[in-house]
C-alpha cells in the first residue's frame, strides 16, 4: 500500500515559483506535480522512453482518478480502453487505434486500481433503463383530454 509522509525540502524561492507555475499549467497542485516529477525522474530506465510513453506516464502520475487520467490522456491524443485479451491498452484519440498495452509501460491495471481506489470505469456495470410497467392483458390506456380551468 502506498503510505505518504510529510517531508520538508529547502528550495530557493525562484524554484518554488517555477514549481507553482508548472503545476498551474498542468492543472494540479504543486505537491501532485512535484510527486509526478520525482516519480518520473526515479522511474526512468537507462534506455530513454519513447515520447508518447513519457506523455502517458506523466498523465498517470499527475492524475488523481480514472476520469482525470482519461481527460489528460485525451488532451495528449490518447485514451485507455479494455484490450481484447483483457488488460488495458493505450489507444490513439480521437481515431481509436491500439498503440500499446499498458503493461508495456510497466503499469498494471491492479496498480492503477489501487492508486485510484476504483476499478476501470468501463468495467463498472451501468444501471439499465427502467422499462415501463407492463399493463395487464386486455386493458386499454386512458386518453387524457385537455381540460381548461377557468
Amino acid at each position: 500500500m502506498d503510505t505518504r509522509r510529510t517531508v520538508t525540502v529547502d528550495l530557493p524561492e525562484a524554484l518554488l515559483l517555477a514549481l507553482g507555475a508548472a503545476a498551474r499549467a498542468a492543472g494540479c497542485s504543486p505537491s501532485d506535480y512535484l510527486r509526478a516529477v520525482l516519480r518520473g525522474a526515479l522511474d526512468r530506465t537507462p534506455a530513454r522512453l519513447r515520447p508518447e510513453a513519457e506523455v502517458i506516464l506523466h498523465a498517470v502520475n499527475l492524475s488523481a482518478d480514472w476520469v482525470e487520467l482519461q481527460r489528460r490522456l485525451r488532451a495528449a491524443g490518447f485514451v485507455l480502453r479494455r484490450a481484447p485479451e483483457g488488460g488495458l491498452a493505450v489507444h490513439s484519440w480521437p481515431v481509436e487505434r491500439a498503440i500499446l498495452p499498458l503493461r508495456a509501460l510497466g503499469l498494471g491495471e491492479a496498480d492503477l486500481t489501487l492508486r485510484y481506489a476504483a476499478c476501470f470505469p468501463a468495467d463498472i456495470p451501468h444501471p439499465t433503463a427502467v422499462s415501463a410497467i407492463p399493463r395487464p392483458a386486455g386493458t386499454i390506456p386512458r386518453l387524457r383530454r385537455n381540460v381548461r380551468v377557468a
